[in-house]
């Protein structure tokens, strides 16, 4: 649904001008006397969905940054409203699946363990990249989780942070740390991860396919004279 509107004028904000597309206070509304002409019309209006979002910046990255953030929250919802479940976040969600292969691939008899404890560690890239981008040691940060979600209850002591739903802890100071994202309310839409994973995994499975390299030619110009000593403009 696209929903309703009363209102759409251009006004100027910050220099620029900009479109802006308002519904009517209740104020508003009961003053221009829509709401008891059409009193439906003026309910619709009251529960419409559009609204406008002005954005402002120091500058143009901080900008973009903001715009972009709220186009993400904005396809999150998009997202939750299709498929309403939710995985851990902080890339506790593919450590989990990467030790579920990781064990999957141990089971596995011939060849094909190979490629599964490949997968299993390509999935390690995206803690290592949260890692990198937090400042943090991402290889000590990767073993940490590793051992945080392939650690056994009854061998561990109490109080540490095992099991599926740990991750990375971005807010810390240089130092990898870890958290408990389901305690902490860090989650992710599945139908995301899923698509991600699946367009990931058909991208690496296309290149593998690929059997033959067309080699481009050479480009033109003069070519050097075969089984030549020395330089090929220096005279013999």
């Amino acid at each position: 649904e696209m929903g309703y509107c009363d209102e759409i004028r251009t006004t100027e904000i910050g220099g620029d001008r900009v479109t802006v597309v308002r519904q009517w206070t209740a104020e508003e509304l009961a003053a221009s006397g829509v709401a008891a002409e059409r009193p439906a019309f003026a309910d619709r209006i009251q529960r419409s969905p559009l609204v406008t979002v002005v954005l402002r910046g120091a500058t143009l990255n901080a900008l973009d940054d903001a715009e972009r953030a709220v186009d993400d929250g904005v396809n999150v919802v998009k997202a939750l409203t299709k498929d309403p479940r939710l995985v851990p976040g902080g890339c506790a969600a593919e450590m989990e699946l990467a030790r579920l292969v990781q064990d999957a691939a141990d089971r596995t008899a011939g060849i094909n363990q190979h490629a599964m404890k490949a997968f299993a560690q390509a999935l390690e890239v995206f803690a290592r990249t949260m890692g990198d981008n937090a400042g943090v040691d991402s290889t000590a940060l990767v073993a940490k989780l590793i051992a945080a979600h392939h650690a056994k209850a009854k061998t561990t002591v109490a109080g540490a942070l095992i099991g599926p739903s740990i991750g990375v802890d971005v807010d810390c100071d240089h130092e990898p740390r870890l958290v408990d994202a389901l305690a902490q309310g860090i989650l992710d839409p599945l139908a995301v991860k899923s698509w991600g994973l699946t367009y990931a995994t058909q991208a690496a499975l296309t290149v593998l396919q690929v059997d033959q390299i067309v080699m481009a030619k050479t480009a033109g110009g003069p070519k050097l004279p075969k089984q030549q000593q020395g330089n090929w403009d220096e005279d013999d």
